[in-house]
């Protein structure tokens, strides 16, 4: 596992800007195409990232290696976070009535309420009547708060997807690459462009910068 074209291969950010793009496209996504779309942007997006590759002089079977755990390993796992994320999203987070204003209002009459009586219970030892309205304010704030936490966890599983991303290429105890093989990659990339034939140099002037002669006929 030998990345030789720069750290901007590595399989975190690589797997960064393929998630990006995912996550930019989703929300357009019909329930029963998702999956299926999903795996053909992160495809084009690899396919993208590829062509700058392969002109960094990166080797091939690191490539494989990257789009295998891209592709294997990561994207099952992006993909049902991905659905049920814009399932929450289309669903206004399966909040009652869409958290509208009326929502919002018995919300926090309800943890009023809920207040109140445990501040007039004998057995619980709270001595702030204050208490009450904390939770009330928390029961009117609840829709923001189950939206921002129900986002929060769809960040919180990209970002842990990409670390575990980047650990596994790091953790140099998982992987063993023989000498034949290291050989075979450092070859690979230092293999020298096949040189034109003098045919090809002189049909066109192709790979010598000057314009083809042409040959008049004399007779």
């Amino acid at each position: 596992m030998l990345n030789l074209a720069g750290s901007s291969y590595d399989f975190g950010n690589v797997l960064f800007a393929v998630l990006q793009e995912c996550e930019h496209k989703r929300r357009a996504l019909l329930p029963n195409e998702a999956e299926a779309r999903l795996r053909e942007i992160a495809r084009a997006k690899l396919a993208e990232i590829h062509e700058s590759y392969a002109e960094c002089g990166g080797s091939e079977t690191y490539w494989q290696d990257l789009e295998r755990e891209v592709i294997e390993t990561t994207l099952p796992q992006y993909v049902s976070s991905a659905i049920e994320q814009n399932r929450l999203e289309k669903s206004n987070y399966d909040l009652w009535r869409q958290g509208d204003p009326a929502a919002r209002f018995l919300f926090g009459l309800l943890g009023l309420i809920i207040g109140g009586l445990i501040i007039a219970a004998p057995f619980i030892p709270i001595f702030e009547d204050a208490f009450a309205f904390l939770l009330a304010a928390g029961g009117f704030l609840y829709t923001e708060i189950k939206k921002t936490y129900s986002d929060f966890r769809h960040s919180r599983t990209l970002n842990r997807l990409i670390a575990q991303a980047e650990a596994y290429q790091k953790d140099q105890r998982l992987h063993y690459m023989s000498d034949a093989r290291l050989r075979e990659e450092l070859d690979a990339v230092a293999a020298p462009p096949v040189p034109l034939s003098r045919d090809q140099k002189t049909a066109g002037g192709e790979g010598t910068g000057k314009p083809a002669t042409r040959h008049r006929d004399r007779s």
